[in-house]
């Protein structure tokens, strides 16, 4: 697990991962990759255009789980494309904090 903040940017300690993640707006469905996830939220890269506010479904599993995780998400801030520059260690895309999460499954995020 890495870093921790407060004050809205990261909720808690956050566990890397490669991982697929369905993703569904009001006007889309796609497709991105989980960069990093915690039980406050998770890192989506995806050069879809996002803007901060939007309310998203996501469906995913994390590796060593059979879970199925279907929630609200809610579009924190995003890094477009546009925006990286020179950076090659970085990835467009959005962070967002998961909503509706049940006890059970905050335990599993931390576990």
């Amino acid at each position: 697990m890495t870093g921790r903040y407060s004050l809205g940017r990261r909720w808690g300690p956050r566990a890397q991962f490669d991982i697929q993640i369905g993703v569904s707006t009001k006007h889309r469905v796609f497709v991105g990759l989980v960069d990093n996830i915690s039980t406050g939220g998770l890192f989506i890269a995806t050069d879809q255009e996002l803007k901060k506010g939007d309310t998203l479904d996501v469906k995913f599993t994390i590796p060593g789980q059979d879970h199925k995780f279907v929630m609200k998400a809610e579009v924190m801030w995003i890094r477009p494309y546009d925006e990286l520059g020179n950076d090659r260690n970085s990835q467009a895309g959005a962070g967002v904090r998961l909503l509706e999460m049940n006890d059970e499954e905050k335990q599993m995020l931390n576990a």
